[in-house]
């Protein structure tokens, strides 16, 4: 059954998250096919997108925040439940170490002072990571389902080589030829991607609690 999710306001308060997981009654706010998001998993979403984007932890920032969290937690649910189907489970991990070095450059520090920062905000750095790592191997679930359907023009390439390459002689015009072709090849997966999660979402039984 196709469900078109509308995203509302939860009634519950976070009011000011407590100080301690522990302390939290975590309860199910949302099912997302077989899989659940818990008051602990909010908590955690937008405390994590407070930090990172060094948004001022306030009640005003955190009801804010609330709706979008909630959407970006289902969206990750549905991707893994998908992810879990094909049995994906290789993504590049150069991808994920760049990651987390420019998130920690953001606060001039390095791996174990981002990790410092997360415990000091009573944040589960793990699933910080663990979230990152869902859009990676959401990547090559992609790709391996759509690469054989990103053949290129070979006639547009070309001509958009003759367009640019007198702006760019200092470089290689087959580097520019392949720069190209790569960078359409991947907004053929972007759309990909985006048609693919679509119909995941209006496929997928979502439930507020």
């Amino acid at each position: 059954m196709k469900i078109k999710i509308v995203f509302l306001i939860f009634a519950f308060a976070l009011s000011f998250f407590p100080l301690s997981n522990a302390e939290i009654k975590n309860s199910i706010l949302v099912k997302v096919g077989n899989e659940i998001i818990t008051s602990l998993d909010l908590r955690n979403e937008i405390l994590t997108n407070l930090i990172v984007n060094k948004i001022d932890i306030n009640q005003e920032n955190i009801d804010a925040s609330k709706n979008l969290a909630i959407k970006n937690l289902i969206n990750k649910k549905i991707k893994r439940i998908e992810i879990t189907k094909y049995q994906i489970t290789d993504y590049n991990k150069n991808d994920l170490q760049k990651y987390l070095t420019n998130i920690s450059n953001l606060f001039e520090t390095n791996s174990s002072g981002l990790k410092k920062l997360f415990e000091t905000n009573n944040i589960d750095y793990d699933t910080f990571v663990y979230n990152y790592e869902t859009e990676l191997l959401w990547n090559t679930l992609i790709f391996r389902i759509y690469s054989n359907q990103t053949n290129i023009n070979i006639i547009e390439v070309e001509n958009e080589l003759e367009k640019i390459k007198n702006d760019k002689a200092d470089l290689d015009p087959e580097e520019i030829k392949k720069q190209i072709i790569n960078t359409k090849k991947q907004e053929k997966l972007n759309l990909f991607s985006r048609s693919h999660f679509s119909n995941l979402e209006n496929s997928t039984n979502i439930e507020f609690k």
